[in-house]
Protein backbone atom coordinates (compact mmCIF):
# COMPACT_ATOMS: atom_id res chain seq x y z
CA UNK A 1 0.00 0.00 0.00
CA UNK A 2 1.22 2.98 -0.79
CA UNK A 3 1.72 6.17 1.39
CA UNK A 4 -1.07 8.43 -0.95
CA UNK A 5 -3.44 4.93 -0.61
CA UNK A 6 -2.81 4.56 3.46
CA UNK A 7 -3.74 8.52 4.20
CA UNK A 8 -7.18 7.37 1.99
CA UNK A 9 -7.90 5.25 3.80
CA UNK A 10 -7.29 6.52 7.11
CA UNK A 11 -9.26 9.65 6.16
CA UNK A 12 -12.26 7.50 5.40
CA UNK A 13 -12.00 5.66 8.85
CA UNK A 14 -11.52 8.90 10.30
CA UNK A 15 -14.59 10.72 8.69
CA UNK A 16 -16.95 7.57 9.45
CA UNK A 17 -17.30 9.01 12.88
CA UNK A 18 -18.66 12.32 12.07
CA UNK A 19 -21.18 11.67 9.56
CA UNK A 20 -24.27 10.10 12.29
CA UNK A 21 -24.62 13.17 14.19
CA UNK A 22 -24.18 15.85 11.53
CA UNK A 23 -27.06 14.24 9.31
CA UNK A 24 -29.61 15.77 12.10
CA UNK A 25 -28.35 19.11 10.39
CA UNK A 26 -29.11 18.33 7.00
CA UNK A 27 -32.83 18.49 7.83
CA UNK A 28 -32.34 21.77 9.28
CA UNK A 29 -34.26 23.63 6.31
CA UNK A 30 -32.47 24.04 3.88
CA UNK A 31 -34.23 24.72 0.26
CA UNK A 32 -34.26 21.55 -1.23
CA UNK A 33 -30.78 21.26 -4.22
CA UNK A 34 -32.28 21.62 -7.76
CA UNK A 35 -31.69 18.54 -10.60
CA UNK A 36 -28.14 19.44 -11.65
CA UNK A 37 -26.81 21.27 -14.57
CA UNK A 38 -26.51 18.53 -17.15
CA UNK A 39 -30.42 17.64 -16.54
CA UNK A 40 -30.30 14.61 -14.77
CA UNK A 41 -31.44 13.56 -11.17
CA UNK A 42 -30.99 15.78 -7.84
CA UNK A 43 -27.30 15.29 -6.99
CA UNK A 44 -27.22 12.22 -4.19
CA UNK A 45 -25.50 14.38 -2.07
CA UNK A 46 -27.48 17.45 -1.45
CA UNK A 47 -24.88 19.76 -1.68
CA UNK A 48 -25.34 22.90 -3.73
CA UNK A 49 -23.73 26.02 -3.45
CA UNK A 50 -26.10 28.00 -4.39
CA UNK A 51 -28.82 26.82 -1.99
CA UNK A 52 -28.37 29.30 0.96
CA UNK A 53 -27.98 32.59 -1.18
CA UNK A 54 -24.86 35.02 -2.15
CA UNK A 55 -22.20 33.64 0.77
CA UNK A 56 -19.17 35.04 -1.02
CA UNK A 57 -19.63 38.57 1.04
CA UNK A 58 -16.73 37.88 3.55
CA UNK A 59 -13.63 35.93 3.65
CA UNK A 60 -15.78 32.78 5.81
CA UNK A 61 -17.91 32.83 3.27
CA UNK A 62 -15.96 32.90 0.10
CA UNK A 63 -14.28 29.65 1.53
CA UNK A 64 -17.56 27.63 2.40
CA UNK A 65 -18.82 28.91 -1.06
CA UNK A 66 -15.49 27.23 -2.91
CA UNK A 67 -15.80 24.48 -0.69
CA UNK A 68 -18.92 23.63 -1.63
CA UNK A 69 -18.52 23.94 -5.22
CA UNK A 70 -15.78 21.77 -4.99
CA UNK A 71 -17.80 19.01 -3.12
CA UNK A 72 -20.36 18.94 -5.19
CA UNK A 73 -18.07 18.74 -8.11
CA UNK A 74 -16.66 15.55 -6.19
CA UNK A 75 -20.04 13.63 -5.67
CA UNK A 76 -21.09 14.26 -9.49
CA UNK A 77 -17.24 13.55 -10.70
CA UNK A 78 -17.15 10.41 -8.74
CA UNK A 79 -20.78 9.11 -9.78
CA UNK A 80 -19.35 9.80 -13.87
CA UNK A 81 -16.44 8.03 -12.52
CA UNK A 82 -17.90 4.75 -11.32
CA UNK A 83 -20.90 4.64 -14.20
CA UNK A 84 -17.67 4.83 -16.63
CA UNK A 85 -16.17 1.75 -14.59
CA UNK A 86 -19.43 -0.15 -14.84
CA UNK A 87 -20.02 0.16 -18.82
CA UNK A 88 -16.63 -0.57 -19.02
CA UNK A 89 -17.32 -3.51 -17.26
CA UNK A 90 -21.11 -4.40 -19.09
CA UNK A 91 -19.38 -4.38 -22.47
CA UNK A 92 -16.41 -6.63 -21.46
CA UNK A 93 -19.21 -8.83 -20.11
CA UNK A 94 -21.35 -8.73 -23.62
CA UNK A 95 -18.47 -9.60 -25.51
CA UNK A 96 -17.78 -13.10 -22.70
CA UNK A 97 -21.87 -14.00 -23.01
CA UNK A 98 -22.08 -13.52 -19.60
CA UNK A 99 -24.78 -11.54 -17.11
CA UNK A 100 -24.03 -7.98 -17.16
CA UNK A 101 -26.49 -7.37 -13.91
CA UNK A 102 -25.61 -6.71 -10.97
CA UNK A 103 -23.49 -3.42 -9.06
CA UNK A 104 -20.14 -2.19 -10.24
CA UNK A 105 -18.37 -4.66 -8.17
CA UNK A 106 -20.42 -7.75 -8.65
CA UNK A 107 -20.33 -7.29 -12.45
CA UNK A 108 -16.84 -6.48 -12.53
CA UNK A 109 -15.76 -9.54 -10.64
CA UNK A 110 -17.69 -11.55 -12.86
CA UNK A 111 -15.83 -10.25 -16.00
CA UNK A 112 -12.77 -10.89 -13.84
CA UNK A 113 -13.04 -14.43 -13.23
CA UNK A 114 -14.85 -15.06 -16.35
CA UNK A 115 -11.66 -13.61 -18.51
CA UNK A 116 -9.10 -15.77 -16.04
CA UNK A 117 -11.18 -19.35 -16.37
CA UNK A 118 -11.13 -18.44 -19.95
CA UNK A 119 -7.53 -17.56 -20.66
CA UNK A 120 -7.01 -20.77 -18.82
CA UNK A 121 -8.88 -23.34 -20.49
CA UNK A 122 -8.85 -21.95 -24.38
CA UNK A 123 -4.54 -22.35 -24.42
CA UNK A 124 -2.11 -24.75 -23.82
CA UNK A 125 1.02 -23.71 -22.57
CA UNK A 126 3.71 -23.23 -19.68
CA UNK A 127 2.79 -19.88 -19.00
CA UNK A 128 -0.37 -18.05 -19.01
CA UNK A 129 -1.51 -15.26 -21.49
CA UNK A 130 0.50 -11.55 -21.00
CA UNK A 131 -1.21 -8.58 -21.89
CA UNK A 132 0.72 -5.40 -21.92
CA UNK A 133 0.00 -2.20 -21.75
CA UNK A 134 1.21 1.45 -22.34
CA UNK A 135 0.59 3.32 -19.02
CA UNK A 136 -2.39 6.27 -18.68
CA UNK A 137 -0.31 9.68 -18.70
CA UNK A 138 -2.53 12.25 -16.67
CA UNK A 139 -2.06 15.84 -17.66
CA UNK A 140 -3.22 18.01 -14.35
CA UNK A 141 -4.31 22.08 -15.11
CA UNK A 142 -1.77 23.80 -12.84
CA UNK A 143 -3.25 27.20 -14.09
CA UNK A 144 -6.81 26.23 -13.51
CA UNK A 145 -5.91 25.09 -9.78
CA UNK A 146 -4.48 28.25 -9.29
CA UNK A 147 -7.38 30.24 -10.62
CA UNK A 148 -9.49 28.43 -8.02
CA UNK A 149 -7.11 28.82 -5.33
CA UNK A 150 -7.05 32.60 -5.96
CA UNK A 151 -10.31 33.47 -6.12
CA UNK A 152 -11.02 31.47 -2.71
CA UNK A 153 -8.47 33.74 -0.95
CA UNK A 154 -9.17 37.01 -3.28
CA UNK A 155 -5.68 37.10 -4.20
CA UNK A 156 -4.06 36.41 -7.71
CA UNK A 157 -3.09 33.57 -9.25
CA UNK A 158 0.80 34.34 -9.34
CA UNK A 159 0.41 34.75 -5.52
CA UNK A 160 -0.96 30.95 -4.84
CA UNK A 161 2.17 28.27 -4.72
CA UNK A 162 1.21 25.22 -6.62
CA UNK A 163 3.50 22.00 -7.10
CA UNK A 164 3.36 19.47 -9.73
CA UNK A 165 3.08 16.04 -7.60
CA UNK A 166 4.35 13.85 -10.40
CA UNK A 167 6.46 14.88 -13.91
CA UNK A 168 7.00 18.69 -14.70
CA UNK A 169 7.45 18.31 -18.84
CA UNK A 170 8.90 21.86 -19.31
CA UNK A 171 10.84 23.21 -16.78
CA UNK A 172 10.27 22.90 -13.13
CA UNK A 173 11.90 26.15 -11.67
CA UNK A 174 12.94 25.46 -8.04
CA UNK A 175 13.65 22.53 -5.82
CA UNK A 176 12.84 18.76 -7.60
CA UNK A 177 12.26 16.35 -4.90
CA UNK A 178 12.83 13.30 -7.47
CA UNK A 179 15.00 13.30 -10.86
CA UNK A 180 15.73 16.21 -12.40
CA UNK A 181 16.87 16.90 -15.78
CA UNK A 182 19.25 19.96 -15.05
CA UNK A 183 20.20 21.99 -12.35
CA UNK A 184 20.56 25.46 -12.35
CA UNK A 185 24.20 27.32 -10.92
CA UNK A 186 22.44 27.58 -7.04
CA UNK A 187 21.38 23.87 -7.28
CA UNK A 188 17.89 24.23 -7.88
CA UNK A 189 16.02 22.44 -10.70
CA UNK A 190 15.83 23.73 -14.30
CA UNK A 191 15.25 21.39 -16.71
CA UNK A 192 11.81 18.18 -15.87
CA UNK A 193 11.66 16.89 -12.69
CA UNK A 194 10.18 13.23 -12.05
CA UNK A 195 9.08 13.69 -8.53
CA UNK A 196 7.15 17.06 -6.84
CA UNK A 197 8.29 20.04 -8.79
CA UNK A 198 8.32 22.65 -5.41
CA UNK A 199 8.55 25.69 -7.64
CA UNK A 200 7.12 26.78 -10.80
CA UNK A 201 6.50 23.98 -13.20
CA UNK A 202 6.08 25.67 -16.95
CA UNK A 203 5.33 22.80 -18.75
CA UNK A 204 2.42 20.16 -18.48
CA UNK A 205 2.14 18.69 -15.17
CA UNK A 206 1.99 14.38 -15.46
CA UNK A 207 0.38 13.90 -11.62
CA UNK A 208 -1.69 15.75 -9.65
CA UNK A 209 -1.96 19.54 -8.13
CA UNK A 210 -0.43 20.10 -4.64
CA UNK A 211 -1.61 23.62 -3.46
CA UNK A 212 -0.45 25.68 -0.31
CA UNK A 213 -2.93 27.65 0.40
CA UNK A 214 -5.84 27.65 3.43
CA UNK A 215 -6.99 24.23 4.23
CA UNK A 216 -10.63 25.60 2.16
CA UNK A 217 -9.32 26.91 -0.96
CA UNK A 218 -6.59 23.76 -0.65
CA UNK A 219 -8.94 21.35 -0.92
CA UNK A 220 -11.32 23.14 -3.35
CA UNK A 221 -8.33 23.72 -5.72
CA UNK A 222 -7.01 20.45 -5.55
CA UNK A 223 -10.29 18.67 -5.99
CA UNK A 224 -11.28 20.44 -8.54
CA UNK A 225 -8.12 20.61 -10.43
CA UNK A 226 -7.91 16.57 -9.91
CA UNK A 227 -11.52 16.58 -11.53
CA UNK A 228 -10.66 18.08 -14.81
CA UNK A 229 -7.22 15.85 -15.28
CA UNK A 230 -7.20 14.22 -18.24
CA UNK A 231 -5.59 11.36 -19.22
CA UNK A 232 -4.51 9.53 -22.51
CA UNK A 233 -6.26 5.88 -23.04
CA UNK A 234 -3.77 3.11 -22.40
CA UNK A 235 -2.88 0.56 -25.12
CA UNK A 236 -3.45 -2.51 -24.32
CA UNK A 237 -2.18 -5.80 -26.38
CA UNK A 238 -2.47 -9.46 -25.65
CA UNK A 239 0.06 -11.27 -26.67
CA UNK A 240 -1.06 -15.07 -28.12
CA UNK A 241 2.63 -16.25 -29.60
CA UNK A 242 3.86 -19.68 -28.55
CA UNK A 243 0.68 -20.88 -27.27
CA UNK A 244 -1.65 -23.80 -28.73
CA UNK A 245 -5.03 -22.83 -28.59
CA UNK A 246 -7.47 -25.36 -27.85
CA UNK A 247 -10.57 -23.19 -27.42
CA UNK A 248 -10.11 -20.71 -30.41
CA UNK A 249 -13.59 -19.36 -29.62
CA UNK A 250 -13.72 -18.61 -26.42
CA UNK A 251 -10.01 -17.60 -26.78
CA UNK A 252 -11.34 -14.65 -29.18
CA UNK A 253 -14.07 -13.32 -27.25
CA UNK A 254 -11.74 -12.88 -23.82
CA UNK A 255 -8.79 -11.31 -25.65
CA UNK A 256 -11.50 -8.87 -27.34
CA UNK A 257 -13.11 -8.50 -24.08
CA UNK A 258 -9.93 -7.23 -22.81
CA UNK A 259 -8.85 -5.16 -25.78
CA UNK A 260 -12.38 -3.31 -25.36
CA UNK A 261 -12.30 -3.10 -21.64
CA UNK A 262 -9.11 -3.17 -20.18
CA UNK A 263 -7.98 0.57 -21.57
CA UNK A 264 -11.11 2.32 -20.09
CA UNK A 265 -10.49 1.03 -16.81
CA UNK A 266 -6.99 1.77 -16.50
CA UNK A 267 -7.86 5.17 -17.62
CA UNK A 268 -10.62 5.06 -14.86
CA UNK A 269 -8.35 4.02 -11.99
CA UNK A 270 -5.48 6.96 -13.10
CA UNK A 271 -7.93 9.19 -12.44
CA UNK A 272 -9.24 7.21 -9.75
CA UNK A 273 -6.14 7.61 -7.94
CA UNK A 274 -5.57 11.37 -8.49
CA UNK A 275 -8.83 11.90 -7.04
CA UNK A 276 -7.75 9.91 -4.21
CA UNK A 277 -5.27 11.47 -2.97
CA UNK A 278 -7.56 14.62 -2.73
CA UNK A 279 -10.00 13.14 -1.11
CA UNK A 280 -7.73 13.07 1.97
CA UNK A 281 -7.47 16.75 2.78
CA UNK A 282 -10.81 17.18 1.49
CA UNK A 283 -12.40 14.81 3.61
CA UNK A 284 -10.71 16.50 6.95
CA UNK A 285 -11.67 19.99 5.73
CA UNK A 286 -15.20 18.64 5.17
CA UNK A 287 -15.11 17.22 8.83
CA UNK A 288 -13.91 20.97 10.48
CA UNK A 289 -15.76 23.25 8.66
CA UNK A 290 -18.87 21.14 9.91
CA UNK A 291 -17.60 21.19 13.06
CA UNK A 292 -17.28 24.85 12.89
CA UNK A 293 -20.80 25.39 13.96
CA UNK A 294 -20.09 29.02 16.27
CA UNK A 295 -17.39 30.26 13.92
CA UNK A 296 -20.30 30.02 10.77
CA UNK A 297 -22.70 32.04 13.29
CA UNK A 298 -20.59 34.39 13.90
CA UNK A 299 -19.31 35.45 9.89
CA UNK A 300 -22.52 34.15 8.12
CA UNK A 301 -25.41 34.67 10.48
CA UNK A 302 -28.60 33.67 9.91
CA UNK A 303 -27.28 31.93 6.75
CA UNK A 304 -25.06 29.41 9.12
CA UNK A 305 -28.05 26.92 9.97
CA UNK A 306 -28.19 26.55 5.72
CA UNK A 307 -24.55 25.93 5.72
CA UNK A 308 -24.15 23.81 8.39
CA UNK A 309 -26.73 21.63 6.38
CA UNK A 310 -25.07 21.85 3.54
CA UNK A 311 -21.74 21.00 5.24
CA UNK A 312 -23.56 17.95 6.76
CA UNK A 313 -24.40 16.66 3.32
CA UNK A 314 -20.93 16.50 2.22
CA UNK A 315 -19.39 14.86 4.88
CA UNK A 316 -22.54 12.37 4.85
CA UNK A 317 -22.08 11.98 1.31
CA UNK A 318 -18.20 11.19 1.30
CA UNK A 319 -19.04 7.25 2.23
CA UNK A 320 -20.93 6.94 -0.83
CA UNK A 321 -17.60 8.86 -2.76
CA UNK A 322 -15.03 6.55 -1.61
CA UNK A 323 -16.51 3.69 -2.18
CA UNK A 324 -17.14 4.70 -5.57
CA UNK A 325 -13.30 5.65 -5.75
CA UNK A 326 -12.70 2.34 -4.04
CA UNK A 327 -14.55 0.35 -6.58
CA UNK A 328 -12.89 2.40 -9.77
CA UNK A 329 -9.86 1.69 -8.26
CA UNK A 330 -10.00 -1.98 -7.00
CA UNK A 331 -12.30 -3.42 -10.26
CA UNK A 332 -9.33 -2.05 -12.44
CA UNK A 333 -6.47 -4.20 -10.32
CA UNK A 334 -8.67 -6.78 -10.15
CA UNK A 335 -9.30 -7.19 -14.29
CA UNK A 336 -5.87 -6.32 -14.77
CA UNK A 337 -4.73 -9.34 -13.13
CA UNK A 338 -7.27 -11.53 -14.32
CA UNK A 339 -6.01 -10.56 -17.62
CA UNK A 340 -2.28 -10.91 -17.20
CA UNK A 341 -1.68 -7.36 -17.37
CA UNK A 342 2.41 -6.55 -17.37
Amino acid sequence: MDVHTHQYTLAVMSIGRFVIPLLLLVFAGCPTPPPNSAGGPARASGVNPAACGQLNTTDVGRKVHAFLTASAELDRGSIKLEATVREACARMATELQIATDGDTATLCDRVAKEIEASLEVSVSQEQRLVTRTEPAVCTTELDFAAEVAAECEASVSADVSIHCDGYCGATCNGQCDGQCSATAADGSCAGTCEGTCQGSCSGSCQGGATVDASAECKASAEIRADLRTTCTEPKVVVVTENVTVVDASRLDRAVKAIEIGMPVLLKAAAEAKLVAKAFVHWSKTAVALAGASGKLVSDLGAQSICVGAQLAAAVAASAQISARIDVSIKVSASVSGSAGVQ
